[in-house]
């Protein structure tokens, strides 16, 4: 039996420094997108490059000799866009990847908390909501400025962006998710600090 647990604790313990190692890939990944994506707003001069829904229309896609596809998503090249459109944009993309790095982060301090033995207490409880939180903030400011911006860029068209709005937030929908489920967690964290607190006050 003491061998069993001396092996669960060596794999929960290489379980964790991989979640750390993860962890810290994932916030080079979302800086490196993040860039990218602010590099490809203002890819043309005088003009913003957005990748936006519009109405479903039929094109030929250029795959061999052509062949007939229908479309409802494309990438924009805009210029005399307002400047406030413009901001919303940018911040659709800053906000966005400031949240989701910043919960990755967190996520990578809460593993090493747990790998230094530190489970249940109020700050794992903390860490833990501050995530879910931070989920729930990218998965709705993104589409949120995103939408103000595609306004503007639609405006600047001679069209209207409303008809797809939904479209922007139903993209949010796994964020949402994983907020939840983070949410979850810090359910467990306090009952778990309120079992231990109880526990030790029987000792």
């Amino acid at each position: 039996m003491a061998k069993d647990a001396a092996t669960q604790a060596k794999a929960d313990k290489n379980d964790l420094l991989t979640a750390i190692v993860v962890g810290a890939l994932v916030i080079g990944v979302l800086i490196y997108d993040s860039v990218q994506r602010l590099g490809a707003l203002f890819g043309t001069a005088g003009a913003v490059t957005v990748t936006a829904p519009i109405p479903s229309q039929t094109i030929t896609a250029t795959i061999g000799d052509g062949a007939p596809a229908t479309t409802d998503m494309a990438t924009l090249v805009v210029g005399d866009v307002n400047l406030i459109s413009v901001i919303c944009l940018v911040l659709a993309i800053v906000l966005r990847g400031l949240c989701l790095i910043g919960v990755a982060a967190l996520g990578v301090v809460l593993c090493r908390r747990l790998l230094g033995g530190v489970v249940f207490d109020q700050l794992n409880a903390r860490l833990t909501l501050i995530m879910s939180m931070g989920l729930l903030a990218a998965g709705l400011a993104g589409p949120w400025f995103e939408n103000m911006g595609l306004n503007g860029v639609f405006a600047a068209l001679g069209g209207d962006f409303e008809d797809a709005r939904w479209l922007l937030f139903r993209d949010g929908i796994p964020l949402f998710v994983a907020a939840i489920a983070v949410g979850v967690l810090v359910i467990v964290f306090r009952r778990g600090t309120r079992l231990e607190k109880e526990t030790e006050g029987l000792v």
